[in-house]
């Protein structure tokens, strides 16, 4: 400590900005217990949480599409519908949630109203999950509504077992009896059957649309397959009732199922309808077209059509024919289909293909003599006619057949069973995250905290700026503790709790720190002009008058006449840790009132000696610049081995800079991980422009980082001795 610094180069700053992980892992040790207490609150939050939670069932499905049916029915079948021969499995997972599915389940299982039970808000559902009672229930045998009320609320209120009052959407409230229509509109009424729940027991009444129902179902409801191809088809349900939402899934099945059926005998019902009304109408035309035919032959003379003109014959029956099977297959295909589908255009296309090809036919016919043209007319009348009708009785065979045996092509392979364990909340889970979380969160605060503060923390950062570490003093728990207690008792009666450290815990850490720093001073003030010391702090709540008041005391304790002086005649408290009268002191001497003798008081401790600030003076800095403060140093400094003075922080005020000009020694006081690097520097560099060299600082309040022990201390303590 022999070598002085009059000025101090800035901190270093962290160009790279870099981040000290060994720092950080060290701060997060330091707070270790914090954040193993935020850990443990996370992890009870997230287990109370999971308990007390409503669980969540899964209700689980498996359907099949079956891709080999009977040759007979799937050739009927492509008939009307041609695009099932090329099947794909994608557009059935959007049938299943289609709303002719889950339109019919709403209807089939009234889906359309809920009732909810209605707690306070969080509080109350956590704590009736966490009790043992049972679901308050509400048995409704009629509730409709008008349209404008559809999907609105109503709040029914449980009395008793028999009657009830209910909130309207508009605001009215009426009485109702179980058991009993209550008339809530022209167009709204509801009946209540039975109450199984407590006196005051509210619920919420909503009717909801059968779209909005719908897309309720829709919400809840999973439907997959492994692939595109894949003819499996998984259906799955969640709710918070298992038996409600089995029900709900194998309705949806069965619907599904049923649907597929319905639409096999949709389109044959069709194709039979179109035969039926057809065959009457062709079998009288045909009788027709046979008398015709008998009638001109017998006229004419002409048995037979020419050779040339059997050609255009056959076609023309064809073309017709073709034409009806169209006719029949367009019937089938508008129950299903509307007219903008490819394969009823397509349906559509051929037909005008068939129509020109048809007319095109007729003029060559009609080319030909009269009386060909006349018998092939007949003739192809006959022919047509009879042909169709042979195929129309065929295809009504057919359709019948398909009608009575159709089953579809999709069976249920598992229908859902009711869940016994709930698939939501996952406890573990969530409890683990949750303490993680809370972890996560509380250590990223601390980290925050410390990037923020950019305090000290080190004895390097001081060695870093040109200044030399005087002293490293632990934090002390039986100060801390006592300080709490003196700020409540400050604040409960007005005054503090004497309580000096160095008296009642002589084997304290810091105490020990301070013993190994009035060593270190003893032989430090060897060389310096005087034996006052001043301690000075850089900013308030640093512990300068903690120090300041148990290093006159271990320097007393050691033999050693010393004298304290609080020069901090602003907020000094000397005076109450030594249980000194603070009616005189500083204040007196330096205004004139007292002599240094009259202004000093002994203390309880051997060899200590007290001069207190005194009353508060208005004008601490004036005072401290008349020459009474020189003489009244002199003095004292001749009378006692050390004089150690306790002024104002640096940076508040300058009452430091004034009484260092008669100290042969300034010692400036730090706080750990509060004192900023800026500060410091600022502090030191003001002093040094006062011409007071800082002999050292003394880092207040160290923390052990999660080391064993107070390992900065030792090596500090080792390196002072040295020097």
């Amino acid at each position: 400590m022999a070598k002085q610094y009059p000025q101090y180069p800035h901190p270093p700053q962290n160009s790279g900005g870099e981040i000290d992980v060994g720092q950080q892992l060290r701060n997060l040790l330091h707070y270790k217990y914090p954040i193993a207490i935020a850990v443990l609150a996370g992890g009870f939050l997230g287990a109370l949480y999971s308990l007390a939670a409503t669980p969540v069932y899964r209700a689980d499905a498996m359907l099949e599409i079956e891709t080999k049916q009977n040759q007979i029915l799937t050739e009927i079948s492509n008939l009307f519908s041609p695009e099932n021969s090329n099947l794909t499995f994608e557009g059935e997972l959007e049938l299943a949630q289609s709303r002719l599915v889950l339109g019919k389940t709403v209807d089939d299982l009234q889906l359309a109203q809920t009732v909810t039970p209605k707690y306070f808000p969080i509080v109350g559902s956590l704590v009736h999950n966490l009790s043992s009672d049972t679901e308050p229930e509400l048995k409704i045998h009629t509730f409709d509504v008008e349209p404008d009320w559809l999907n609105e609320a109503f709040v029914l209120t449980a009395q008793n077992s028999k009657s009830y009052t209910v909130e309207l959407p508009d605001g009215r409230t009426l009485n109702g009896k179980v058991g009993q229509a209550l008339k809530l509109s022209p167009q709204t009424t509801l009946q209540v059957n039975q109450i199984l729940a407590d006196d005051g027991q509210r619920f919420t009444l909503v009717k909801h649309s059968k779209l909005s129902a719908i897309e309720n179902l829709k919400q809840n409801l999973t439907v997959s397959s492994k692939g595109k191809t894949s003819p499996i088809i998984n259906l799955a349900y969640k709710g918070t009732e298992p038996d409600k939402i089995t029900k709900i899934l194998n309705s949806i099945a069965d619907n599904y199922v049923n649907q597929n059926i319905n639409r096999d005998v949709q389109v044959a019902a069709s194709g039979l309808a179109f035969i039926s009304d057809e065959l009457p109408r062709l079998k009288a035309t045909l009788q027709e077209a046979e008398n015709k035919l008998n009638e001109y032959r017998k006229k004419s003379g002409s048995l037979d059509i020419p050779v040339e003109s059997k050609g255009a014959l056959e076609s023309l029956v064809n073309i017709e024919t073709q034409i009806t099977n169209l006719r029949t297959e367009e019937a089938g295909l508008a129950e299903l289909y509307t007219q903008e589908h490819p394969t009823y255009k397509a349906v559509l296309d051929k037909l005008a293909v068939l129509e020109k090809a048809k007319s095109r036919i007729n003029q060559q016919i009609a080319e030909l003599p009269n009386t060909q043209q006349e018998v092939i007319r007949l003739t192809r009348d006959v022919e047509t006619n009879q042909t169709t009708y042979t195929q129309l009785l065929a295809k009504q065979q057919e359709l019948n057949i398909m009608k009575a045996s159709t089953q579809g092509n999709v069976w249920i392979v598992d229908y859902a069973d009711v869940p016994e364990k709930p698939v939501a909340p996952r406890k573990a889970v969530i409890t683990l995250l949750a303490a993680m979380t809370a972890g996560v969160l509380t250590a990223g605060w601390f980290l925050l905290r410390s990037a923020l503060r950019h305090g000290i923390t080190k004895p390097e950062e001081i060695e870093a700026m040109g200044m030399d570490v005087a002293a490293i003093i632990p934090l002390s728990k039986a100060q801390s503790k006592r300080d709490t207690l003196r700020s409540k008792l400050k604040s409960f009666s007005g005054n503090r709790a004497n309580y000096l450290l160095g008296v009642e815990a002589p084997t304290d850490a810091a105490v020990e720190a301070l013993r190994a720093l009035r060593t270190n001073i003893y032989f430090s003030m060897i060389d310096a002009k005087n034996n006052i010391l001043m301690i000075t702090g850089t900013s308030p709540n640093v512990g300068k008058s903690f120090v300041a008041a148990n290093l006159a005391t271990v320097m007393a304790q050691s033999g050693k006449k010393v004298l304290l002086i609080d020069a901090d005649m602003r907020k000094g408290y000397l005076d109450e840790l030594f249980s000194i009268c603070p009616e005189k002191g500083l204040s007196d001497i330096l205004e004139g009132r007292l002599s240094p003798g009259q202004a000093v008081q002994e203390t309880e401790i051997p060899n200590l000696s007290f001069i207190g600030h005194g009353p508060l003076p208005e004008n601490p800095s004036e005072l401290l610049l008349d020459g009474r403060l020189a003489t009244l140093l002199s003095r004292a400094r001749q009378r006692y081995d050390y004089v150690v003075i306790d002024t104002p922080p640096v940076l508040s005020v300058t009452d430091a800079n004034i009484v260092g000009q008669q100290a042969g020694t300034t010692l400036l006081v730090a706080r750990y991980n509060a004192t900023s690097a800026r500060e410091l520097d600022i502090s030191a560099n003001r002093l040094a422009q006062s011409n007071i060299k800082v002999s050292g600082v003394i880092l207040n309040g160290m923390r052990s980082e999660g080391r064993s022990g107070y390992g900065y201390y030792a090596a500090y303590t080792r390196k002072a001795d040295k020097k």
